[in-house]
């Protein structure tokens, strides 16, 4: 770690002063001393130096394009375009198809319903299904009362 805030403002001018030199011979005489003192810098200034070495030793490839790369890059961008047409043309029939289809599920719904209203209602079948009881009891049983009612008031 750093000693002091004398010591923390040299490494941080030593490691600017780094990235513009090409060894540490060039550096100013206070920065030489600095380096010599401080282990952090000296192998930050090793490490930055050795790199350095390697790239420039390393071949540099630069190739100019081939004749035809201004072709081929523009047939892949093209096949790339057409590639995304193609699928937002199958997406845009969806919403056609939705359409149709919930105005023919809400013309089902209207007919069945129609069906379902107008239909007969049956009327219980006698033996097994005459025990079975109902919510609303709609029994002939129910009118013999109605007419007691009225008859009883006719009486009177």
């Amino acid at each position: 770690m750093f000693s002091s805030k004398r010591n923390r403002e040299e490494c941080s001018d030593f490691r600017e002063l780094l990235e513009f030199s090409v060894d540490v011979a060039d550096l100013p005489v206070a920065m030489r001393e600095h380096v010599a003192t401080c282990t952090e810098c000296r192998a930050m200034a090793d490490e930055l130096f050795t790199s350095r070495a390697l790239l420039r030793k390393a071949p540099r490839q630069v190739t100019e394009p081939g004749p035809w790369f201004a072709t081929r890059v523009m047939a892949a961008i093209a096949a790339r375009e057409s590639t995304v047409q193609r699928s937002l043309e199958a997406w845009r029939v969806v919403p056609k198809f939705a359409a149709r289809l919930s105005w023919i599920s809400a013309l089902a719904l209207l007919l069945a319903a129609t069906w379902l209203y107008e239909s007969p209602k049956a009327a219980p079948k006698s033996g097994s299904e005459s025990s079975i009881e109902t919510l609303f009891d709609v029994t002939p049983a129910s009118a013999p009362q109605d007419d007691v009612l009225i008859s009883f008031e006719r009486g009177q």
